[in-house]
């Protein structure tokens, strides 16, 4: 007789059973894996959906604390420094620190089509935690007769005409006044008012107006920003070969006609050699401007002649281009660089490079552009030949001004705001330095430029929920770039 096992001892299992208890085991633990899994990634949507819209990506480059006045200074080249500004500017030891080494050599440019980038889907804004007070505009104060010189500027950023405007505009004639009707009084709320034209003006020949790649503009679209009160309009930039050495011609023909003051396209070599001096206010300022590229267009059977029309960064002399134009009277110098990488926001190691440079060599006042986005600002500190030191306020680029791109942050835009005001030791500053942050808005086809802050709490008539949407988180974009130690302007 078998002997029966004990009551309540383990029974033993057979193979078969063991083998079907380890596979459901598995199958437990690979159902409490995929369990696992779905829940962290719920947990990150969760964490995407409520992350402020528009994180900034060059911020984080940038302090955006006020150092404190005796904050080191950081050695950028024997001769100059980066520091704090007296006047409470952002510091641009972070952007512009040590020694990048050589210019990235210019990359050949190939623009997206601004109707063929994927537009990026619209979120609903998320206020940023930290916004700097604003105020709802500026006016100049006019000085006593005798009293120091001060000149109060403004200066916009890229300035296109993209095939869908012209298309838009074509009806009516290419009038495009409506395209800018409600930042005009922006425009026309300073002393002098200046903006890069990214584009050729003018016919060329029997070829048709056209965007991209070869943008070609009517001379008409130049009225609507002389009329609004843009003064000046600096020309070295990737486009202005597109219709090669007779459309830069045009182009200068063009905005002379129209009454602009201009720099960086020219139509001989002596042109492009004689200093670039304006008076205003009766201070005399000299404008150099100098491009990266022109998109590659100088090895594509361009004429020589173009090429030498247009100057580029990579063979310029800063010192000896600002010793002209101090020679010949120049106060003041303002730089235009058209330079970097496009749809970035943060400078490139060429642009601070390039920065440095052009600060060492003299210049006051730096203005970049090309990246089709807001990129950050702040002050420079450079020795003098005295054994002092001087502060040359820098903007890395201010976006677009007007232009129908669809990448996302292409639709941000700043106008600066700045004043130059002389001293009794007979030097000049670049002060209270201020930002009206802009949006393209896209309606019906066509595209207008306002001032975001303005519309913040009344919507301009016949913008839709999306749009407007849109404008408020472009508005915090733009001030998590900047920061906190400009002031801000909504009107």
């Amino acid at each position: 007789m078998q002997n029966r096992p004990r009551q309540g001892a383990p029974r033993r299992m057979t193979r078969q059973q063991y083998e079907a208890l380890q596979r459901q085991r598995r199958q437990n633990r690979l159902a409490i894996a995929v369990i696992a899994g779905i829940a962290v990634l719920i947990v990150a949507a969760v964490i995407l959906i409520l992350r402020p819209h528009g994180a900034p990506d060059a911020v984080t480059a940038i302090s955006n604390v006020k150092p404190e006045p005796t904050a080191a200074t950081v050695q950028v080249q024997p001769e100059a420094t980066v520091s704090a500004p007296n006047n409470g500017g952002v510091d641009l030891a972070a952007q512009i620190e040590g020694d990048p080494g050589q210019a990235q050599t210019p990359r050949t440019e190939s623009p997206a089509d601004d109707t063929a980038a994927q537009a990026q889907p619209v979120a609903e804004p998320t206020p940023v935690p930290a916004i700097p007070q604003a105020v709802d505009s500026v006016t100049t104060t006019p000085r006593p007769d005798g009293a120091l010189r001060s000149v109060r500027m403004r200066v916009v950023g890229d300035i296109m005409f993209c095939q869908s405007q012209l298309v838009y505009a074509k009806d009516s004639g290419y009038d495009f006044h409506n395209q800018f009707e409600l930042v005009a009084d922006q425009l026309a709320n300073a002393d002098y008012t200046m903006g890069n034209m990214e584009g050729t003006i003018g016919k060329y020949n029997t070829s048709n107006y056209s965007g991209y790649p070869q943008f070609n503009a009517p001379d008409v679209a130049l009225a609507p920003l002389k009329d609004d009160g843009i003064d000046f309009l600096t020309l070295a930039n990737n486009h202005m070969l597109d219709r090669w050495s007779g459309g830069v011609k045009n182009t200068v023909d063009t905005v002379e006609k129209y009454g602009f003051g201009h720099v960086g396209a020219y139509r001989t070599k002596a042109e492009k050699e004689a200093p670039v001096i304006y008076e205003v206010g009766g201070i005399k300022f000299g404008f150099v401007a100098y491009t990266h590229a022109t998109n590659s267009m100088e090895n594509r059977g361009v004429d020589a002649d173009a090429v030498a029309l247009v100057p580029y960064i990579q063979k310029a002399d800063f010192a000896a281009d600002v010793q002209k134009l101090r020679a010949a009277g120049a106060e003041v110098v303002i730089a235009f660089p058209h330079w970097g990488k496009e749809y970035v926001r943060t400078p490139d190691d060429s642009q601070k490079k390039y920065a440095k440079q052009l600060a060492n060599a003299g210049v006051d006042i730096i203005i970049g552009s090309h990246s089709h986005m807001v990129q950050p600002m702040g002050y420079q500190t450079v020795s003098t030949s005295d054994g002092g030191s001087k502060q040359v306020f820098t903007m890395f680029s201010m976006g677009n001004f007007i232009s129908d791109h669809v990448v996302q942050y292409t639709d941000n835009g700043v106008i600066l705001d700045f004043t130059v005001n002389e001293h009794s030791d007979g030097t000049f500053t670049c002060d209270s330095v201020g930002y009206i942050p802009t949006y393209t808005w896209k309606q019906d086809g066509a595209v207008k430029v306002l001032p975001s802050g303005k519309y913040l709490n009344n919507r301009p008539s016949g913008m839709d929920d999306e749009n407007f949407n849109r404008m408020v988180a472009s508005y915090y974009e733009i001030i998590e770039v900047i920061g906190d130690q400009f002031q801000l302007i909504n009107g």
